[in-house]
């Protein structure tokens, strides 16, 4: 299969493109860096979302394009005004593909579109209500998406993929560093559960979606959730750290969403697992992060 991707060099966007050629499938990775490093055998597109070398992909004549890019600074872009243009040029983006023949195209949303709930998430009954314009800006992607009834189309909404090459202040990553530093790690909402899922099982759920054509939209999670006192304990675990470093921040704000779970119904029907468990995947994570000095 021929596989163009935005935002290849991405924390996920490296890890797909990664497992996809594993298996066998050809990449045009679009990226700025005309000297990047992804994986083997991958084709190098410089250019950007809003500037991407369409001969280039025309000549590649893509069976399907997958859409990672986006504005993603930690810290900022739950709330960031660049929401809306990074819609609008997704829009642009999946309109030229249409527009070039490509029959079946992937975006990437995220579990925070939908409501707050107990239960887990279903892609069909669980109600969407997005809290930031991040997350509205996805949203309004998706339901954008649905209009093009004369393409095939998926949606996967990622629950919390870590692992090794994820940004150093992605809080697993923020967690690793401030026990191995013995510093005090004040955690704001210690009860809220979360559904982790390591990032090469989050590049295989993108891998077999696709190739299996599961069309609207997706879970990528693992079913599970943890709460993020007993994470934190488990990497201090791990790191053999002093569980007394550990502790809550009292002035931290209440947890709007306490509970987000996926249910991956769809994703396991069609034949996929998750591979990796919590402990093996927090073990990889810290393996893969070089100690200070």
């Amino acid at each position: 299969m021929r596989i163009l991707v935005s935002g290849a060099t991405g924390f996920i966007g490296r890890a797909f493109c990664q497992e996809a050629v594993r298996r066998g499938h050809q990449i045009l990775a679009i990226t700025r860096d005309p000297a990047a490093q992804i994986a083997p055998d991958v084709e190098i597109a410089v250019g950007s979302l809003a500037e991407t070398p369409w001969k280039q992909v025309a000549r590649f004549a893509p069976d399907v394009a997958l859409h990672l890019a986006w504005f993603t600074g930690p810290g900022e872009y739950l709330r960031s005004s660049e929401n809306e243009l990074w819609l609008e040029l997704s829009k642009t983006w999946f309109r030229r593909l249409i527009e070039l023949g490509v029959l079946y195209v992937a975006g990437t949303g995220t579990c925070i579109e939908y409501a707050a709930s107990k239960e887990p998430l279903n892609e069909d009954k669980s109600p969407l209500a997005p809290l930031f314009s991040y997350s509205k800006a996805k949203v309004a992607l998706f339901e954008w998406l649905r209009e093009f009834s004369d393409v095939d189309w998926s949606w996967f909404r990622v629950f919390y993929p870590y692992g090794s090459g994820e940004h150093p202040e992605r809080y697993t990553s923020m967690m690793v560093s401030e026990l191995r530093a013995g510093k005090t790690l004040s955690i704001n909402t210690p009860g809220s559960i979360r559904d982790y899922i390591e990032i090469r099982d989050t590049a295989a759920a993108f891998c077999h979606a696709i190739e299996s054509r599961l069309c609207g939209a997706v879970n990528v999670g693992t079913g599970s959730g943890i709460c993020i006192a007993s994470l934190a304990l488990r990497l201090a675990g791990l790191l053999r750290a002093d569980v007394n470093l550990i502790g809550r921040n009292p002035n931290a704000a209440y947890d709007p969403t306490p509970v987000i779970v996926a249910d991956t119904g769809r994703l396991r029907r069609s034949g996929w697992k998750p591979l990796v468990g919590i402990d093996e995947g927090l073990q990889r994570l810290i393996d893969s992060m070089p100690l200070r000095t």
